[in-house]
């Protein structure tokens, strides 16, 4: 059964389509379970719109609740609509994390870092910085936040796990032991990851995470989920048929869904 919890709505600013034109495009792709995940508005901006803002955080929870409504599985049994929300890790805001669990019910939430400081390292306006610094301690900051979002216990899902080589920039010497030392934080945790396809359509070319990175998660027994990230209607559910082969050469036999920040276990 497919799933894609990772979903954005154009009131973040930089994504585009009516939101039940995502909701048919799943349902055309025979997505059983689609969430949207919009970005939460505590997510720093440089002057563009990237995210929510406070006001539009109950329209979107509004319009979620409205098509999870008519899309129930009393009314279509072929598609249940989720709620959740990606959420940004800083961690000198994490209280707004929990002042956003204290007024909304999510059925899930989407941990993930998109900023190193001040520096929007996933955008290409900024993509300078990797020539500046060195590429090795880049990436043990970003995974040194990843590991605190992790180790945090206040989300579900983490996003795109290694979203730092979406323009292709690598430690010239690797970094399988940072992938060891994440995957085995992850695995003493209750917590899901995310295949998050979109990386196919990046620089990189690579889901997040990639085929050895998700090999060390299922070695550690760390569940899985499937995210498109999507931007537009066209986007949702890319590349899934490659993503399941994948976690069914890995190993994996089942993904995850939620429901009111449960875990459900659906087969492959």
């Amino acid at each position: 059964m497919l799933v894609d919890l990772h979903n954005h709505t154009e009131l973040c600013g930089h994504a585009r389509g009516d939101m039940e034109e995502y909701v048919r495009a799943a349902i055309e792709k025979e997505i059983k379970i689609f969430g949207f995940a919009d970005h939460s508005p505590w997510m720093l901006q440089d002057n563009i719109k990237m995210a929510l803002s406070y006001d539009e955080v109950p329209v979107y929870v509004s319009r979620v609740n409205a098509l999870k409504e008519h899309y129930s599985p009393g009314n279509n049994p072929e598609m249940q609509i989720q709620l959740g929300m990606e959420m940004d890790f800083i961690p000198e805001r994490i209280a707004k994390v929990v002042e956003c669990f204290a007024e909304y019910e999510f059925d899930y939430t989407i941990g993930s870092v998109h900023y190193i400081g001040t520096w929007g390292f996933d955008q290409v306006e900024q993509i300078a910085q990797f020539e500046r610094r060195s590429i090795r301690e880049i990436y043990e900051h970003y995974f040194s936040l990843v590991k605190q979002l992790i180790q945090c216990g206040l989300f579900d899902i983490v996003g795109h796990l290694d979203l730092i080589k979406k323009f292709g920039y690598y430690p010239e010497n690797g970094w399988d032991d940072i992938q060891e030392d994440v995957a085995r934080v992850l695995g003493g945790s209750n917590m899901v990851v995310e295949l998050n396809t979109s990386g196919m359509d990046k620089p990189v070319r690579e889901f997040y995470p990639g085929a050895d990175f998700l090999r060390r998660l299922k070695k550690y027994g760390v569940p899985v989920t499937l995210g498109s990230d999507a931007h537009s209607p066209f986007e949702v559910g890319r590349y899934f048929d490659r993503a399941v082969e994948l976690l069914k050469e890995i190993g994996y036999t089942e993904i995850m869904s939620f429901e009111k920040r449960k875990r459900k276990p659906l087969p492959l």
